[in-house]
């Protein structure tokens, strides 16, 4: 089932016209609404930048100097990675949609961009942080989601985030919720299964890995899935 995300994101591209080099904010916004981010009728640019000061703010925590570094799994048209370069954050990412990363290619600085499922990610060359947006409920199952995990551990030396995590309590809720709004939900999303965790997923791989850990809940303004997702961080000691 995954194959249908697959075949569905590998038809999104950025529209290279709407992209300003110069424009940080309209360029930002084309490459998330590249990556399936309806920004003009549901988040503006001021709250997807407060989430990345906050995913930043996170993968920097306990670490004086800060990260000089930072590797995305399922990195889409770079969105994020654009950001983290503006303040002269060296970057690389992983994404299986090739058109997204040739929007990618075109707009950020990092030559260390791999077309590829997840699980092929290279555990070199490391990075102080390695991080994932919104991705880990595309997963087929926790098998796979425990194998990215480990590669992730792998590649960064000092943190890992993991966004955007769909809460297994709150399956039944985030169902209905869809319902209410897309009649025709389940024959839309027939063959395009969401992955649910439990926080006790992630609180095993740290306890395994001796990872300390914080989940922190989806805050961000506007953002109708806040009630149905939550962000985990993992430090190495």
């Amino acid at each position: 089932m995954q194959n249908e995300w697959k075949n569905l994101w590998n038809k999104r591209h950025g529209e290279l016209d709407k992209i300003e080099k110069g424009d940080v904010r309209k360029t930002f916004l084309e490459l998330k609404r590249s990556a399936g981010f309806d920004v003009v009728n549901e988040l503006t640019y001021e709250a997807l930048y407060e989430q990345y000061v906050e995913t930043k703010r996170n993968l920097n925590k306990g670490r004086q100097e800060g990260i000089q570094s930072v590797y995305e799994v399922g990195c889409g048209a770079g969105a994020n990675l654009f950001l983290f370069e503006s303040e002269n954050i060296q970057t690389g990412g992983i994404d299986y949609s090739e058109g997204l990363l040739d929007t990618a290619k075109e707009v950020l600085k990092t030559e260390d961009l791999m077309c590829g499922d997840a699980i092929y990610m290279n555990a070199a060359p490391k990075y102080d942080s390695c991080f994932s947006n919104s991705v880990f409920s595309y997963f087929t199952d926790e098998e796979y989601a425990l194998q990215v995990l480990a590669k992730m551990y792998e590649k960064a030396d000092y943190s890992i985030g993991i966004l955007d995590i769909h809460d297994i309590q709150k399956q039944e809720d985030f169902i209905k919720y869809r319902e209410a709004i897309m009649p025709d939900y389940h024959e839309r999303y027939k063959n395009l299964p969401k992955l649910f965790y439990g926080r006790e997923f992630f609180e095993k791989f740290a306890a395994d890995h001796d990872m300390d850990i914080v989940f922190r809940e989806s805050t961000m303004k506007g953002y109708w899935n806040n009630q149905f997702v939550f962000h985990c961080y993992m430090y190495k000691k």
